[in-house]
C-alpha cells in the first residue's frame, strides 16, 4: 500500500532483503511496525545500495523488519538528494546522519 511523504507517493512495502528486476534511482525510506521513520537514502541504484547497506543492523535494532521499504522513483539526482534532506529534517530518521 502506497504511502504520502512530503506530498509524494512512496510505494511499497517491499522486502529490503530482494532485488528488484529492473534497477532504479530513488529515494527510500524505511518504515518500522509503529508507523516511524527509521531511515531514508537517496540512490541511482536501489539493488546495488539496499542489499549490503551499512545501517542494516540499525533498522531492525529500531522494528523495521525486512518488509518496510518505500521507495520513490526518479532519476533526478539533485531532486533525490533534496528530497532526502527535507524528509530527514521533518521526520528526524532514527539511523543515519541527522
Amino acid at each position: 500500500m502506497p504511502i504520502q511523504i512530503q506530498g509524494y507517493t512512496f510505494t511499497g512495502p517491499y522486502y529490503h532483503t530482494r532485488r528488484f528486476q529492473n534497477d532504479f534511482g530513488c529515494v527510500y525510506v524505511l518504515i518500522n511496525n509503529l508507523n516511524q521513520v527509521v531511515d531514508v537514502g537517496e540512490t541511482g541504484s536501489i539493488n546495488s545500495r539496499i542489499i549490503n547497506h551499512e545501517r542494516k543492523t540499525c533498522w531492525y535494532q529500531h522494528g523495521c523488519g525486512d518488509s518496510g521499504l518505500y521507495v520513490y522513483i526518479t532519476q533526478d539526482a539533485n531532486f533525490r538528494i533534496l528530497l532526502e534532506r527535507l524528509i530527514r529534517t521533518k521526520y528526524t530518521p532514527l539511523c543515519g546522519e541527522r
